[in-house]
């Protein structure tokens, strides 16, 4: 029997509360604080590690979340909801005295978000001491880490790696988050760290940070010699190469994201060494009216990528790259024209 080896996913997963107003009054956001306020309240699951697990599992691979929650009434609905749509809940560890991490957001009737909070404190107790044995017994193929563990978690994450001859994948989560991979030398120079998926912010905040802990002209020098992007590609791509280049001397693949401008892949060219290769993504087609929540299409994106990549996790052929990132971005279409944090029409056809 054809055994597939799975992508592992280690990080965040939460219960997330929307609060959306029902009507909008003529003094605007101000006269709904300090009050109660009818409108619509939606549960859904969420957390970026989850998101990417289940976007990946959607896909057409198979998928597994390492992660905890508490034994709350939080962590019950996300027992249940996993289990619901068939992802493996053996790898989330249920820990009593700390509590699931739930992200609560309060809207405007057009979306707006007016405040939230978010209580994510029960990674920080996230124990990385069995993921010796986790590897050894799911033998995964890719790995993705988000933003969400600690430094000491990524710093583990990134030796098991090593010994087991596994490729990593970062997904930064935020601006803070996505600095930890700096915090120990080792999580960043170790060499695990194959891919990430920064916006052009989070991408910025790493190389200066990076232009900080491992000073080098040498990188910087080097970039002159790469060609420029194609005059079709908007300023803010232009304005973010020199960033992804950089940062690409120490993760081999940049996956960076653009928004509504598209998205720009900065990778090792096949077969010369010391070159790199390019590519602009021009955004998908979407019709703003169709929109319902920007909330998870970026973990979609993500996570439809991470799945192509799990049978062939070192790929340096620009013509793979200019397959699959089309899917990414068609994943994050299906979830912004849902009100889930990873749409349910994402599927097989978008799996090389």
């Amino acid at each position: 029997m054809f055994y597939q080896r799975p992508l592992l996913v280690i990080g965040g997963v939460a219960l997330d509360i929307t609060a959306t107003a029902s009507t909008n009054t003529n003094n605007g956001i101000q006269s709904l604080l300090h009050t109660s306020t009818p409108g619509i309240v939606r549960q859904t699951l969420g957390g970026v590690g989850r998101n990417v697990c289940e976007a990946a599992l959607r896909t057409g691979t198979s998928s597994i979340l390492y992660s905890a929650i508490g034994n709350d009434l939080a962590g019950s609905t996300i027992l249940k909801g996993m289990t619901d749509m068939n992802m493996d809940t053996s790898l989330l560890d249920v820990l009593p005295t700390k509590a699931t991490a739930v992200y609560n957001a309060f809207h405007s009737k057009d979306g707006q978000l007016i405040t939230a909070v978010a209580d994510m404190d029960i990674f920080d107790s996230l124990s990385m001491n069995k993921l010796q044995d986790v590897f050894k017994k799911f033998h995964p193929s890719l790995v993705c880490f988000d933003g969400n563990i600690t430094a000491k978690a990524m710093e583990m994450v990134t030796s098991t790696c090593v010994s087991f001859g596994v490729p990593a994948f970062f997904e930064p989560t935020s601006i803070p988050k996505s600095l930890k991979i700096f915090d120990s030398s080792k999580t960043l120079l170790s060499g695990a760290i194959q891919y990430t998926s920064p916006n052009q912010f989070e991408l910025e905040g790493m190389v200066d940070q990076a232009k900080t802990r491992f000073q080098s002209s040498s990188t910087e020098k080097s970039m002159l010699q790469y060609p420029v992007l194609p005059t079709n590609a908007p300023p803010i791509a232009h304005q973010t190469l020199p960033d992804a280049l950089y940062l690409s001397n120490y993760i081999p693949h940049i996956i960076t994201k653009l928004g509504e401008y598209g998205c720009l892949y900065v990778g090792p060219k096949q077969g010369q060494k010391h070159q790199k290769s390019m590519h602009y993504f021009t955004p998908e087609f979407l019709d703003p009216d169709t929109v319902k929540s920007v909330t998870g299409a970026g973990d979609s994106f993500v996570g439809t990528i991470l799945a192509n990549l799990v049978k062939n996790p070192f790929p340096e052929d620009l013509n793979i790259w200019q397959r699959i990132i089309p899917f990414g971005q068609q994943a994050a279409i299906r979830t912004l024209q849902s009100d889930l944090a990873v749409s349910p029409l994402i599927d097989k056809d978008l799996l090389l």
